[in-house]
């Protein structure tokens, strides 16, 4: 239930409630992440190479029945008004992915929109090379254009957007994780940061298609406040190249910025702060560094939990990117 100071969008439907938490029974889950090496599960999800942390799994929650199947390449579980969406393909193309990332949202859209969720909630992408390739021809630019694509031709446009993570790894494969909802969350802009959907186009033809946050209501509180990928980027220029202690300062920066926002759209207390249910996953480049920030990391959140994974960042220039759910 919310409380009753909260003044929470009447659009933001109890149906689409979520809750996450770590270290849970994932036997009735919408949406299970788990890694480490004192994991009971034997899957590393991310397809990246877990390195420290004491986070060592993500259960993510609604109310209601649960149903589960498969549909071709789509592996589904809905539970109330929400549905998540995984989809693993083993064929990353040598060359251009811009077709395979096509069809894989195409689908994926197509999917939800028939199981009556055709709201996008949260995104979760992983794929090899992200940086490979000059130009217009790099990985990432080639994966917004086919994502993008896919968006537009299912009539979805910037305010339909959610929350999103686009991270590179070693593994051969694209991995789409997707939260969707019979009705739409909030979105939340960085005051700091240009719209990702707004970047001019020396970031590509197609500007990356997320929000920097959504809102959804928990089931056990108030609101949940799902944050994107997050690097040193201030406007729409990354900042502080090759000092990865700056870069997470200024990390630390627009996500304190993007919290206090948080908390004046939706007149939720305690979003301005992360809290003992706030669960972070961090990405760097350099395995080496993540010894080098995590100090400064507990010292600005001592409370939350936290996971450290070796994967490359959306652009060349940057070496970490901070992506978290938190609730109040």
């Amino acid at each position: 239930m919310a409380h009753p100071d909260s003044v929470l969008p009447d659009r933001l439907q109890q149906d689409c409630a979520l809750a996450v938490r770590a270290d849970a029974d994932g036997s009735s889950a919408l949406l299970r992440f788990s890694w480490g090496k004192a994991s009971s599960d034997p899957v590393w999800p991310l397809g990246l190479q877990w390195i420290g942390g004491d986070l060592l799994t993500e259960t993510w929650h609604a109310d209601g029945e649960r149903t589960q199947g498969r549909e071709g390449a789509i592996d589904w579980v809905k539970v109330g008004g929400c549905l998540s969406l995984t989809l693993v393909l083993d064929d990353w193309p040598e060359q251009d992915p811009e077709p395979l990332v096509y069809g894989a949202y195409r689908d994926l859209i197509a999917f939800a929109e028939q199981q009556g969720h055709p709201h996008l909630l949260r995104a979760w992408n992983y794929f090899p090379a992200i940086n490979e390739g000059s130009g217009d021809g790099e990985r990432y630019r080639r994966f917004c254009q086919g994502r993008a694509r896919a968006l537009e031709d299912a009539d979805l446009n910037a305010a339909a957007l959610c929350a999103g993570t686009a991270i590179g790894g070693r593994e051969n494969k694209l991995r789409i994780y997707l939260l969707c909802g019979s009705s739409p969350g909030l979105n939340i802009e960085n005051p700091r940061q240009i719209s990702a959907y707004r970047y001019p186009k020396q970031y590509g033809p197609r500007s990356p298609s997320f929000a920097r946050a959504t809102l959804l209501p928990a089931v056990d509180g108030d609101a949940l406040l799902m944050i994107s990928g997050t690097a040193s980027v201030v406007g729409h220029a990354s900042q502080h190249a090759g000092d990865v202690l700056a870069q997470t300062q200024e990390i630390l920066t627009n996500i304190d910025s993007l919290l206090a926002e948080s908390e004046r759209r939706s007149g939720c207390r305690g979003l301005s702060e992360f809290n003992s249910s706030s669960l972070v996953r961090v990405y760097v480049r350099d395995p080496s560094d993540w010894p080098r920030i995590e100090p400064l990391l507990r010292n600005s959140w001592p409370s939350a939990r936290m996971a450290a994974f070796c994967g490359d960042v959306c652009r060349a220039d940057l070496l970490v990117e901070i992506e978290a759910v938190t609730q109040a």
